[in-house]
C-alpha cells in the first residue's frame, strides 16, 4: 500500500503502520502468523482482509523509519516513497532451489530428500576444488 500510485491509500498504509506502533501488544513478543480470512469479491486489493478483525504488525521495511518521519509523510505525502532495496534471493539461495529440485526429482519421501541433500553438500566438501591447471597432477 506504500506504494501504490494514489495518495490517499498510501495515507491509509502510514496511518495504519503508526496504529501498529501505538499498540503495545505487539512490541516485545513473537508473534504467531495466521493467514487472514481472504474477500475475493473485493473490487480493490487493500479491501481484501478485514482490517479491524485482523492483528496488523508492522512490515519490517519501516521499522528503521522514525515515527516522526511517518507523521511527516502524513502531513505532506511523497510521490514516492524510497525503502531499502534487499534482494529476493542470493547466489547461495538460488544454489539450494536447484540442489533441492534435483533432489525432489531423484528420490521420494521427506527423509530420502533430506538424506540425498546432506550427501550431496557432504560429498562437495570432501572433493578438492582446482582452481587452476597447476592444481592438477600429471
Amino acid at each position: 500500500m506504500l506504494a501504490d500510485e494514489q495518495k490517499h491509500i498510501r495515507e491509509l498504509a502510514l496511518r495504519r503502520i503508526l496504529k501498529c506502533r501505538a499498540n503495545d501488544a505487539t512490541l516485545n513478543t513473537v508473534r504467531v502468523f495466521k493467514v487472514p480470512k481472504l474477500n475475493f469479491d473485493a473490487i480493490n486489493y487493500y479491501d481484501m482482509i478485514d482490517w479491524h478483525a485482523t492483528e496488523i504488525t508492522e512490515p519490517p521495511l519501516t521499522k528503521d523509519i522514525t515515527t516522526e518521519a511517518l507523521e511527516q509523510m502524513i502531513m505532506d505525502i511523497p510521490n514516492n516513497i524510497e525503502f531499502l532495496k534487499l534482494p529476493c534471493h542470493t547466489q547461495a539461495v538460488e544454489r539450494m532451489i536447484k540442489l533441492v529440485t534435483e533432489a525432489s526429482l531423484s528420490v521420494c519421501g521427506e527423509k530420502a530428500r533430506d538424506g540425498f541433500i546432506r550427501t550431496k553438500l557432504a560429498s562437495q566438501n570432501d572433493i578438492p576444488k582446482f582452481e587452476t591447471k597447476k592444481h592438477f597432477i600429471i
